[in-house]
């Protein structure tokens, strides 16, 4: 469910942003309330896996949280930006020929999945969609990605996941994300990314799955 909001890689973000560092367990409330906040009104995730919106952030909140404490932050890679206040950030799930990826290997739990109500069997579906559209080979696939609304189009997202890859890029890793709509994808391919599969796995609801080869030099 990589974001949407990560707005121009070339704006300035705000003073006194800092640098790019790794997400911790301390972070782990701020960085589920943020994703929460971005995806639940700002992305086409949030409405569609839970269209009533008087529990949506909320909803959307607890499982992020439980899924960054119990597989990201133990088993991910994840960065932010931000100190004292949390401006963006990103989730990763190690290639498959890891031995940290197993806890990946289906992308929710069964409880997780009886979470979503009504929408379950969709959720499947469009799950499954992404996983029989990703590359074969091992890769690093973006999760996540998600900014503070109040900054969105500061470039922050756009900062950060320039960070990221560059990290790719020096090791010679692959790398993959799921989007959905026109703007998600031109964000995307600014950082390198090509589309390689596209679907609706479920009514009213394309999805996009891209791949980055590792750039060398």
């Amino acid at each position: 469910m990589a974001s949407g909001s990560e707005g121009s890689a070339e704006a300035a973000g705000p003073a006194g942003a800092g640098e790019p560092r790794p997400l911790t367990e301390a972070d782990a409330a701020a960085a589920a309330a943020l994703t929460a906040r971005a995806f639940a009104w700002h992305e086409p995730w949030g409405e569609f896996t839970f269209p009533d919106p008087s529990d949506r952030e909320e909803r959307m909140r607890e499982l992020i949280e439980a899924d960054i404490r119990e597989r990201f932050l133990p088993y991910g890679e994840n960065w932010t930006i931000g100190a004292e206040t949390l401006m963006t950030l990103t989730l990763w799930i190690p290639p498959s020929d890891t031995p940290d990826a197993t806890v990946f290997a289906r992308r929710r739990s069964e409880a997780d999945y009886a979470s979503y109500g009504e929408r379950e069997p969709v959720i499947r579906a469009i799950d499954d969609f992404i996983r029989s559209g990703r590359p074969s080979e091992p890769h690093w696939f973006l999760d996540t990605i998600a900014t503070e609304p109040e900054l969105f189009g500061r470039g922050l997202a756009g900062r950060l996941l320039a960070h990221d890859l560059e990290l790719r890029d020096e090791a010679g890793e692959l790398c993959a994300l799921d989007t959905h709509t026109p703007r998600q994808i031109a964000f995307y391919e600014r950082h390198g990314f090509e589309v390689v599969a596209r679907g609706e796995p479920a009514p009213g609801f394309p999805v996009v799955v891209m791949a980055r080869e590792p750039r060398s030099g």
